[in-house]
């Protein structure tokens, strides 16, 4: 689940705690103290865009609303619900002079997306993408990598983190406190923290939580780290208040600044 509802899920009594065995190298701002949930995964907002449609592919946040992308622009959600859409929101407005406190650049930016026709209003997928029906696409970038190997015969899809900076999105993993079989749920959860569960996440593009007590134990294979997109874009981490502040100021702001309804496709 989406790491603000960490503390919402224990204040509603949803989860019971455990601490795994490679508890002390999970990051502290990842977990929390009493082991009730535990971050596992994050990924990193990237231009997907099919070259094949995009010649003259997208390199930053700004080149977005150039005329030539008219129609081809579309989101991986909805930004008054879906967690990527407003993390999607988010990276703009810290591209565009706003703060991991205050997102409001981010829906002037959609505004003028919206205004010169670049944005299509429904939801894009991998399949759309492949397509060309939705050529450019902002999404995790695990996804975005997966699509762009499940596709690499046939269709030419670029992955491009903006130059300017983009975002983290950490998802979390917890017990429920309800769990008929909690040992179960226990066993689980220590295959997924010990270093073969954090590097399957990895063969996904997804970096897991443990990522740097992998890259210091050298415990990633060569073939897989050589796999591994380099990049050296600044991307910022929201704190859980920040995440709770700022997606509330995105889903109001959404429908009053951008007023575009972003619709699954049919």
């Amino acid at each position: 689940m989406g790491f603000s509802w960490g503390q919402k899920s224990i204040d509603a009594g949803l989860l019971q705690p455990y601490k795994v065995a490679t508890w002390d190298t999970i990051p502290d701002s990842t977990k929390d103290k009493d082991g009730y949930w535990y971050g596992d995964y994050y990924g990193t907002l990237v231009f997907e865009v099919n070259a094949d449609v995009v010649t003259n592919v997208p390199q930053d946040w700004s080149d977005l609303l150039k005329p030539e992308y008219k129609g081809q622009i579309a989101l991986g959600g909805d930004p008054t619900g879906a967690n990527q859409a407003i993390f999607t929101v988010w990276a703009a407005a810290l591209a565009n002079g706003g703060s991991l406190d205050d997102a409001s650049a981010g829906l002037d930016f959609f505004k003028k997306l919206a205004d010169a026709g670049n944005i299509v209003p429904l939801v894009s997928s991998a399949a759309l993408v492949a397509k060309g029906e939705t050529p450019i696409t902002i999404r995790w970038d695990y996804n975005s990598l997966g699509n762009r190997d499940a596709n690499k015969d046939s269709v030419n899809i670029a992955v491009v983190y903006p130059k300017s900076g983009s975002i983290a999105g950490l998802y979390i993993q917890a017990i429920s406190a309800y769990a008929p079989r909690p040992n179960a749920a226990r066993l689980w959860m220590e295959y997924l923290y010990s270093d073969a569960g954090q590097i399957a996440w990895l063969t996904g593009y997804a970096k897991p939580v443990r990522y740097d007590d992998l890259v210091k134990n050298k415990a990633i294979p060569e073939d897989l780290a050589a796999k591994l997109p380099k990049s050296d874009v600044p991307v910022s981490f929201p704190t859980i208040d920040q995440i709770t502040k700022v997606s509330e100021q995105i889903k109001t702001g959404w429908a009053d600044k951008v007023g575009m309804s972003i619709a699954p496709a049919s």
